[in-house]
């Protein structure tokens, strides 16, 4: 992380967890709750083929301006993603469908299949490929990844944005096709209406509802319920904790340095570990653990001494803003503050909402236009995408001039599951 500025491209649209772990330091926590703002989300009942008729007038008013983002969640009372058809709309103005068989040859909408890996007319198989890959500094990143088969799953991509850019045919035949389904899903379920999870990026929890009130279909529907995300504090006592020194991966020009860059591969692996434990609140962390070593055996990273690590968890619908926010306040206080009102280190890992069709968005995609497409993705429920972020003050030896006071020591390592072509 080359400053307090630096854009997180790994940061998904839609997260549904973030945990932040650090050795306790009570100056930083009291800093964190004063300087963050608490973020919010909206969840209700709207009508999709009322989102297409308000089109432009809404998006350019809401969308694009404030950073309103929505994600459908069931048609139920209760709040779910176990619907294989499922939607969302971007901060870019774009309308994403994810749909199966029947509904995309009952709609006629030009979609989009997504398939990945061999044998890509054949049903899943349930497994899971994974890839992972470390970043640090400048080096280049290496990767594996494997490429499973999927079951029928089309995504389909509308610009609300566009209506000049269209014909009127085409934006006729559009609301035509989503009424029709408003019609099979009030018939099949009994209402029209999807229940729907938003944010906002930039308007208050007042202006926000007052947005979605525009999209409820009947004015009978029950009001948009805001909700605060407001962190959980768990704390882990007399349990080892690293001393972590990160230092850059080695160069492995020709394969002369294969042993040492293995080292390092080994030693940050260790580290994620030890973080995915700590996070879980694992025993084997405690310092008195004395488990029978035939049905458990943990060796944490070394070198460790025995200390105190807090835990915050935010979960709810969380905007990358607040991610963002985050990562910079964090970053920021690693090379700003006193060493006494600072943690050693600290450790971010994000949850993405795998049921959303759209996952990562670029930083060149532009207000309602769909020409830098975000990478295909199957929103199969049972599938994996998450970051960990590892972050230390700049390292003992470092001179702390201007340039380098600007750094801290980081890396970054993903885990992404099946039908995600974002890293294959």
């Amino acid at each position: 992380m080359q400053n307090s500025k630096t854009k997180l491209a790994v940061i998904p649209l839609l997260s549904k967890k973030i945990d932040l772990l650090f050795p306790s330091n009570a100056s930083f926590e009291i800093a964190l709750s004063t300087s963050l703002k608490v973020p919010q989300y909206a969840k209700g009942k709207i009508s999709l083929s009322k989102i297409f008729t308000e089109g432009v007038n809404f998006v350019e008013k809401y969308s694009t301006r404030s950073g309103i983002s929505f994600l459908s969640a069931g048609s139920g009372p209760k709040f779910s993603h176990k619907e294989e058809d499922v939607w969302c709309i971007d901060y870019r103005g774009v309308l994403t469908l994810s749909v199966c068989k029947d509904t995309y040859n009952e709609l006629g909408l030009v979609g989009k299949r997504v398939a990945f890996g061999k044998g890509k007319s054949k049903q899943g198989d349930g497994r899971h490929g994974v890839c992972s890959r470390y970043f640090f500094f400048s080096h280049q990143p290496r990767y594996a990844i494997t490429l499973i088969s999927n079951p029928f799953s089309v995504v389909i991509s509308i610009p609300l944005y566009a209506k000049d850019a269209e014909s009127v045919k085409i934006r006729a035949h559009r609301e035509a096709a989503l009424k029709r389904w408003e019609e099979r899903r009030a018939k099949e379920i009994g209402s029209s209406l999807w229940n729907v999870l938003a944010f906002s990026e930039s308007t208050s929890p007042e202006e926000l509802d007052t947005a979605l009130q525009v999209l409820v279909k009947d004015q009978v529907a029950a009001p948009f319920e805001i909700v605060s995300v407001r962190y959980q504090k768990a704390v882990l006592e007399d349990v080892h904790v690293p001393i972590v020194r990160l230092t850059p991966r080695p160069q492995n020009k020709l394969g002369l340095n294969q042993q040492e860059d293995e080292d390092w591969c080994e030693t940050m692996e260790g580290l994620f570990e030890w973080v995915g434990m700590a996070g879980l609140g694992a025993t084997r962390l405690n310092a008195n653990d004395r488990v029978d070593p035939f049905v458990a055996v943990y060796q944490p990273p070394s070198p460790t001494r025995v200390g105190t690590v807090t835990h915050l968890q935010w979960s709810g619908f969380i905007a990358p803003l607040f991610v963002q926010s985050l990562v910079e306040f964090m970053s920021h206080h690693l090379v700003q503050s006193l060493q006494t009102d600072r943690p050693d280190f600290l450790s971010i890992f994000s949850h993405a909402c795998t049921w959303a069709p759209v996952s990562y968005i670029s930083l060149k995609a532009q207000t309602g236009r769909t020409d830098v497409r975000p990478p295909l993705r199957d929103p199969t429920r049972d599938v994996e995408d998450s970051w960990c972020l590892i972050a230390t003050a700049p390292q003992h030896g470092a001179s702390l001039d201007v340039h380098n006071a600007k750094k801290c020591a980081w890396v970054i390592a993903e885990s992404v599951g099946k039908h995600d072509s974002r890293l294959g």
